[in-house]
Parts: structure tokens; sequence; C-alpha cells
């Protein structure tokens, strides 16, 4: 959800109305949600006859979607708003997908260049725009002591995975800041649960732990890198990836399996070697900066809005648009 709400305030900013509706949105998650609203229109709403008013009311030009709706959500307010739509892909395509029964997308955005798997239809229409990072939110605090921030999202909050972080985080005797959507036995640190929006943590700490858009996050903080996801990726090493070179793959989808070894060696060598730990946290914000910043992905993202409603209307492409609904199904 930080992706798509920090892009919705970043396309308002840049004169295109971008109207938000969350189906299926966790309750812990509604009375944060209000908070935004002086950014951006948004709604928690998975009744199709709702949604279909809201299309009404905001009349969109162009239909973003994060994820497919259950049930018939989506072939019934594409019956009602014949516009153009696509979707951001941020795990591998799921051949499982229901598109069969959609009119054909317009347009797939990757987070990662090499996206596999997507079907040879449609890579014609695919587009890799990275996640982007609000560095003006994102940045380093005051660094005391020495914390690990741990993000641990469906994937990396698997059995082993988790326990082999906090197993190794444990020996290294190192205070953990737990950011999860489960509590977890934690021998020194805090829980602080799946908050919306910047978790603080972030920017005190010196190494994060995760995979994908949280690396990104904490990169922007300042911190080190831990990829770990299914399995574990090691240290990242911002300047082997300059921005002329493919985009890193975060996702710790690694043939090898989270070790506490591993990863407790690789905790141990940045707690002793601090010269080399400030060179990567000075890394990691210049990657963000010059790769992942908001600005410039949601300038991409809003060109290529313009271009796919100038090609369904077949003349130029307009300066603003009327509102872009962004689905998003958790």
């Amino acid at each position: 959800m930080n992706h798509i709400f920090s892009l919705a305030a970043a396309l308002n900013r840049q004169g295109i109305t971008a109207a938000v509706i969350i189906t299926g949105c966790p309750e812990a998650y509604r009375d944060p949600l209000r908070r935004y609203h002086r950014l951006f229109p948004v709604f928690a709403e998975s009744q199709p006859a709702e949604i279909a008013r809201l299309a009404r009311r905001y009349r969109p030009e162009l239909l973003h979607l994060h994820a497919l709706p259950s049930g018939d959500t989506l072939p019934r307010l594409l019956r009602s708003l014949p516009i153009p739509w696509g979707i951001t892909l941020h795990e591998r395509w799921d051949p499982a997908e229901g598109f069969a029964a959609l009119p054909a997308p317009s347009f797939l955005i990757t987070s990662h260049p090499a996206a596999t798997g997507v079907p040879e239809s449609l890579r014609p229409r695919t587009y890799f725009i990275p996640e982007g990072i609000d560095l003006e939110e994102y940045h380093p605090l005051e660094k005391r002591g020495f914390k690990v921030t741990l993000i641990l999202d469906q994937v990396n909050a698997e059995e082993e995975t988790s326990a082999a972080l906090l197993k190794a985080a444990a020996l290294a005797d190192i205070e953990v800041e737990l950011i999860s959507p489960r509590p977890l036995p934690l021998l020194k640190g805090r829980f602080h649960g799946w908050p919306l929006g910047f978790p603080a943590p972030l920017g005190e700490s010196q190494i994060v732990i995760g995979r994908r858009r949280a690396l990104l996050e904490g990169m922007a903080c300042g911190n080190a890198v831990l990829i770990a996801g299914r399995g574990y990726g090691g240290i990242f090493k911002p300047q082997q990836h300059p921005a002329s070179l493919p985009f890193p793959d975060l996702s710790g989808e690694m043939d090898e399996p989270a070790c506490y070894r591993s990863i407790f060696f690789d905790l141990s060598t940045l707690l002793k070697e601090r010269s080399l730990l400030r060179s990567l946290q000075q890394q990691s914000r210049k990657f963000v900066r010059e790769n992942c910043n908001l600005r410039l992905t949601a300038e991409q993202t809003g060109r290529l809005y313009r271009e796919i409603v100038r090609r369904q209307n077949r003349g130029p492409a307009p300066r603003e648009l009327g509102a872009t609904a962004a689905f998003d199904l958790k």
C-alpha cells in the first residue's frame, strides 16, 4: 500500500487526479486511511455497486490496478466504463491470473526489468518503472547504538526464514526493530506491527533486512541491506549496480535457503567493520536517489498514462488527466 499511496500523492502533485479504491482493506487500516484524504481521494470499498458509483462520480480516463479484484467487479466496471486499463505486477507473473474474460490490458508495469513469466502477447505493452521512494519522507535520522530493522511480509515471514533471521540477530546480540504482520519472539528489540506509511525505526537503524520495497525504503533512510525472502541473498552492494546496469534483484527468491550462520556472519562483519558499514549506508541512499526517486518514477508513470489515453482517443495527449482509479487487493 505504501507504493500505491506515495504514487497517488505524487501524481496529484503533478496534475493527475488519482483516486484510490482499496478492495479487501484490512480493518486495522481503515482509520489510518483518513490521513491520506488531504493528498488524494481514497476509499476502502469492496462492493461492486459502490465501486461503480465511485467510478461514475470521478469519471476516470484510465484504470490502473495493483491486483485483480475478486469476483466480477472488474468485468462489470469495464463494461460500464470502456476505458484503457493496466496493472502493476508486484511479484512474478501468475498464470492463473484471470485475464481471459477481460478486454486486453493496455499496459503492464513491472518493478523489475527482467520480470519472468510475462506472456509474449503482453511484452510489447510491458514497461519497467521502479517503485518510487519519497526522499523527503524517507531520510536518515540520528543513529544511536546498533539496531537492525527486520521487515517481514508473507513471503519472508515463513517459519524457516524468520527463525533463521531472529536466531542470527540473537547470536550477534543485536537489537531488532521488527516490522511484521504478526509478532515473533524477540530476545532483544521491539515489535511494531505492520503500519501504513513511514515506520520510524528505519531512520534510526543501521541495517535493514527484508525484500523488495522494504529494502528501498530502508536504503533511503541510510541503512545497509541484507536481502532475505524465501532464500537469503546476503549483503547488497549498491556500487555494483549503477544506473546504467540492470536493476538488481531484491526479491529474496534465491536458491540458497536462509541459514542463520550466513546471516550471523554478515551481521558480524558489518558490526565490526564500521567503515564498510558507513560506505554501504551512503551508497544505499545514493542508489535510491538515482534509481527510485518518487518524483521521477511518478513522472514516468504520468507520461505512460497520457500516452495510453492519447492512443485510446487517437488524438493529442491531454496535458491534464481526470481521475485514475488504482485498485489494490490484500
